[in-house]
């Protein structure tokens, strides 16, 4: 986070949360989920200021419940960091400490849209988020921003269905981007993408593609309609990935686009050896600079099932497969494109070469139960925890996961 550029450290649905996303949207079974360890994953108008509501305490009762309710924690330095329940947002000023409830709230005389069904996030560093807030069978999606840490949000009205919206991402302050659900069917999923190049005040739709357009479009270089997508990930303004899966596919789904999302070339990977004929999914890369980058696949084949980080080093050109991690991991975090951590719920895994070799540590201390972990240094990290009954709380170590202990 702090010794990282933007591009690097930006908190998104991409990297550590994409299973939150796709969990929502209800796209795949439970146990392709556990297979593919999926963790992890817009012209308006109307923008206006919020006002500037007292949060509550730090310590009330509801934000108790809500912080025992976590989703994704992402840390950005020793003492600042968000966190995402299904319907709020949280900050801390304290290490993660203590928790403060800051989700925006429609204004006063605004038209009632019914109770929030769930909340996408993005965080850029420990002032600045954006949050849409997802309503049943809305036309339009409000979008939230934020550059105070929560104090104050200003409004868009972006004219997509709320609903599907899956993803929201930016790699600067400026310049963003949502992808929105429009539709599934039988190994197939239309979808849009719209682009902001002015921190979210308007937004404008860049890409659609559905199945009648998928019918008469054959020449269009847009995304498929055919595989579900996972995500979007993006390295700058102009290039940036959209990954998914496609059951009988027998190749990666990935794509990659130069033109800031409105035109896809599809991009081929090395498969393991004996991975010829696997069913494979793609999970959104992350880069840690213009150059150096990982992406998350998980292959199933002949009844076992494997993650792998491939690996970049000239901008995502050309990508290298690493060793495999058993599919039980469903978590994991890189704090450098050589330094990453992993865990299956209760084993640590190490690496200090970007995948390519992976070692296991048993750390002590309160580790197990882990759904997410969130390392800012090669020895500071956090680790969101889900415990029975269904109720998460926060482990820190500061030895690089040779020992924790809980923090709420």
């Amino acid at each position: 986070m702090m010794d990282l550029p933007p591009v690097g450290r930006q908190a998104t649905a991409v990297y550590g949360y994409a299973h939150q996303h796709l969990l929502q949207r209800g796209r795949l079974s439970l146990q392709w989920l556990a297979l593919a360890a999926l963790f992890l994953l817009v012209l308006g108008s109307g923008c206006g200021p919020l006002g500037n509501a007292p949060p509550p305490s730090p310590t009330s009762p509801a934000l108790s419940a809500a912080a025992q309710q976590m989703q994704a924690l992402w840390m950005y330095d020793e003492q600042h960091g968000w966190a995402s329940t299904q319907r709020s947002v949280l900050r801390t000023t304290d290490g993660g400490a203590h928790w403060r409830d800051v989700t925006p709230q429609p204004e006063t005389g605004s038209a009632s849209q019914g109770p929030v069904e769930r909340i996408v996030t993005a965080y850029l560093d420990a002032q600045t988020a954006w949050v849409a807030l997802i309503f049943q069978n809305a036309r339009t999606t409000p979008i939230y921003h934020t550059s105070d840490g929560g104090q104050s949000w200003q409004r868009t009205n972006i004219p997509a269905p709320s609903i599907g919206v899956v993803q929201l991402i930016f790699v600067d302050a400026l310049h963003g981007w949502l992808l929105v659900n429009l539709g599934m069917a039988t190994n197939a999923e239309a979808v849009a993408i719209w682009r902001t190049s002015d921190g979210g005040g308007h937004w404008q739709r860049i890409m659609q593609v559905s199945a009648a357009q998928a019918r008469t479009a054959q020449g269009q270089r847009t995304l498929p309609y055919t595989g579900s997508k996972s995500g979007l990930a993006f390295i700058d303004t102009t290039t940036g990935w959209a990954t998914g899966s496609e059951p009988g596919l027998n190749q990666a789904w990935l794509y990659v686009t130069h033109d800031g999302g409105q035109s896809w070339q599809f991009q081929s990977l090395p498969l393991p050896t004996g991975s010829e004929k696997a069913q494979i999914a793609t999970l959104p890369p992350r880069f840690f600079s213009s150059r150096d980058g990982l992406l998350p696949v998980n292959l199933y084949t002949a009844g076992k099932a494997s993650l792998y980080f491939y690996i970049t080093h000239d901008g995502g050109q050309t990508w290298r497969y690493g060793a495999a991690l058993p599919a039980s991991v469903i978590a994991w975090s890189f704090v450098s494109a050589s330094i990453g951590y992993a865990t299956d719920r209760t084993t640590l895994y190490v690496t200090r070469d970007g995948g390519q070799h992976w070692s296991q540590q048993l750390p002590t201390g309160p580790f197990s139960d882990v759904i997410q972990l969130d390392f800012l240094t090669a020895t500071r990290g956090w680790a969101l925890c889900l415990a029975p009954p269904a109720k998460t709380h926060i482990l820190k170590t500061s030895d690089g996961g040779r020992s924790w202990q809980q923090l709420s």
